[in-house]
């Protein structure tokens, strides 16, 4: 048994495409070929034998070597439009991490929220979830986490086995201080591999025991003790939430919408673009609903809130709550935080601004209720891509410190660059590995139309059109939730939503009906420390078991599944227009005749030969 947990790796590597073999051997089409070599990356993803972006390079060998696409066109696949977004978003997003913009932003907030816990989580949650919107789950909860653990670890004092003896305040701020910056300085790089970080949860690396504090409880503790470990969870498990819950709020957020955003183009050329504005509008309400259910959900789960209690409303915004010591210890834990960054500096002001003209560029190019300034030039030529290219070519250049102009003979301070980003450190920092996902997404999409996959699974998935469509979304919701708390979300994204456009093709309903709400749910990995980097982050504190995790998360992947199936089917199905067929969307004729060959010559006029069931 150990040398067969040994040699596991390699048994998967030799023995996945010995098994599937049968596959082409049995039906030598373009179709099952294809269908092989999507079948051999899935099991290499969902397993991880590789990294998932060692595996994301193999459509440059499978695809040539099966005759179903030549090399110059699978590579012409890793380099899209959607590959420049990403590029530009992930540099703006370099920018702010090395210039600690968002820890800036993070502690301001909340020293402002106050101390009282049920605000202190609420200001965690939404400052998570905003610096989420525009930076990777990962380097946020990384950033998140060690403010959290120094706040909690002021509250952790009364229980000290040292009986009561205090460390001096100083002493402990510095120690709290000191973790932070080795989870930062370790985890804060946005290329740190989320599959690794799976990785060490599988492998037990990641301890759950290892910095857990050591208390001492009291029999008359007892209850004040468990009221603070339910607290101390309920923080934690609202920063890898929001942090999750955020990623969605924008296109940029996680890769899953950039899977969606080249898959459609790919597919469907004659469709609107996914555009930043085309999934805000639709995302961030959705998002903010969420973040307050979610809220509310730790409060209950963990504190013992519920809607039975006569001053809920008054405890759940904090009102009247009674300052104490430990407020004032936790607020001077963040305070110190804050104070150590030094005055705002003239890069950070620089970053801040850059990101805001970014912003403004992605929402006011095609904002549909006016003119965007993308209509000053030919149609088509600008996309979200150009606009994150020109604010990432203005990092490169701008200054880190004060033009002399304007310096007025003020000392320089030594800073690490001249230029707010230099390539060498984008080049350390950068996730290529995202770029290399997001490729390999595009090579399958084109192999399945070239190879007449997506045609074949159109046909054979139209028997679902007996099925309502709103329930059919709810078990894709469903599916795609449960299946993304064991496998890389950005991989499950971009072998199923090729499904789902086929799926959506065939039963003559809008393919984003389908797309939109399995592209959100490919992030809702809540209930296990091994489904994302920002649970297994939290997880490694120490705090908190897998049983916590996995009982809350479920309770959180089921409110997910049931908002977004409510909200594809309310304010997305009137934004996106799902009640209508797009014209874009309608099969081909030759579509129809291939999977129905003899209808046209056995029924003549009848009503399947010009039947709309293809639209």
């Amino acid at each position: 048994m150990e040398n067969l947990k040994r040699y596991k790796r390699l048994l998967i590597l030799v023995l996945t495409p010995i098994l599937l073999s049968p596959m082409v051997i049995a039906i030598d089409e373009p179709e099952m070929r294809c269908a092989y070599g999507i079948a051999i990356m899935a099991v290499f993803w969902v397993t991880e034998v590789t990294p998932l972006a060692v595996t994301s390079l193999l459509p440059l060998i499978i695809f040539p070597f099966l005759g179903l696409l030549p090399a110059k066109v699978v590579c012409m696949q890793y380099m899209k439009d959607t590959n420049i977004l990403l590029l530009g978003g992930l540099l703006i997003a370099l920018a702010i991490e090395r210039w600690n913009v968002h820890k800036r932003v993070a502690l301001l907030v909340l020293l402002m929220v106050g101390t009282q816990p049920r605000r202190l989580m609420l200001g965690f949650m939404v400052t998570t979830a905003f610096i989420s919107m525009w930076i990777t789950n990962t380097a946020t909860t990384a950033m998140m986490t060690p403010i959290m653990e120094a706040v909690l670890k002021q509250l952790d004092k009364k229980f000290h086995k040292d009986g009561g003896e205090e460390k001096d305040e100083k002493e402990q701020l510095e120690a709290d201080e000191e973790a932070a910056a080795n989870v930062i300085d370790n985890g804060n790089s946005i290329q740190h591999e989320e599959e690794t970080m799976r990785y060490n949860v599988k492998e037990g690396t990641v301890s759950n025991s290892d910095t857990m504090t050591k208390l001492v409880i009291n029999s008359k503790d007892n209850e004040e003790y468990e009221r603070h470990r339910q607290l101390c969870k309920a923080m934690l498990l609202c920063i890898c939430y929001s942090a999750n819950i955020g990623g969605t709020g924008t296109l940029t957020g996680t890769a899953p919408q950039l899977v969606l955003a080249g898959q459609v183009d790919d597919v469907f050329p004659k469709a609107p673009s996914v555009s930043f504005i085309f999934w805000f509008v639709y995302a961030f309400p959705q998002m903010l609903i969420f973040l307050l259910i979610a809220w509310i959900y730790l409060q209950a789960m963990f504190l013992g809130i519920g809607l039975r209690h006569f001053s809920f409303l008054k405890r759940m915004c904090g009102k009247g709550a009674p300052k104490s010591d430990k407020g004032k210890e936790m607020y001077d834990v963040m305070k110190k935080q804050y104070d150590d960054l030094g005055p705002v500096t003239y890069a950070e002001i620089t970053v801040l601004i850059n990101f805001l003209m970014l912003v403004l560029l992605w929402f006011f190019r095609e904002p549909k209720f006016m003119p965007g300034w993308g209509e000053l030039f030919k149609a088509k030529y600008i996309s979200d891509g150009t606009a994150a290219i020109i604010i990432g070519f203005l990092l490169f250049q701008l200054p880190s410190q004060t033009p002399e102009i304007f310096a007025k003979g003020r000392p320089k301070k030594k800073l690490p660059s001249k230029t707010i980003l230099e390539w060498k450190y984008v080049s350390e920092k950068f996730p290529w590995n995202v770029l290399f996902l997001l490729g390999a997404g595009f090579a399958l999409a084109t192999a399945c139309k070239e190879s007449g996959l997506s045609l074949y699974l159109s046909c054979q998935l139209s028997s679902l059109k007996s099925i309502p469509e709103s329930a059919l979304v709810f078990i894709i919701c469903t599916m795609l939730t449960f299946l993304t708390e064991i496998t890389s979300n950005t991989a499950t994204a971009t072998i199923l939503l090729p499904i789902l456009a086929s799926l959506g093709q065939s039963i003559g309903v809008n393919p984003l009906y389908m797309m939109v709400p399995a592209t959100v749910c490919a992030s809702f990995a809540f209930m296990l420390p091994v489904a994302t980097p920002p649970n297994a982050i939290v997880f490694g504190t120490g705090r908190l078991t897998v049983a916590d995790m996995a009982k809350a998360g479920f309770g959180m992947n089921i409110i997910g599944i049931l908002l977004v199936t409510l909200s594809i089917n309310t304010w997305g199905y009137e934004y996106y227009d799902l009640g209508t067929f797009p014209e874009w969307a309608r099969a081909s004729e030759s579509m129809k005749d291939a999977c129905y060959p003899n209808a046209t010559i056995a029924m003549g006029n009848s009503t399947l030969a010009n039947s709309t069931f293809f639209y």
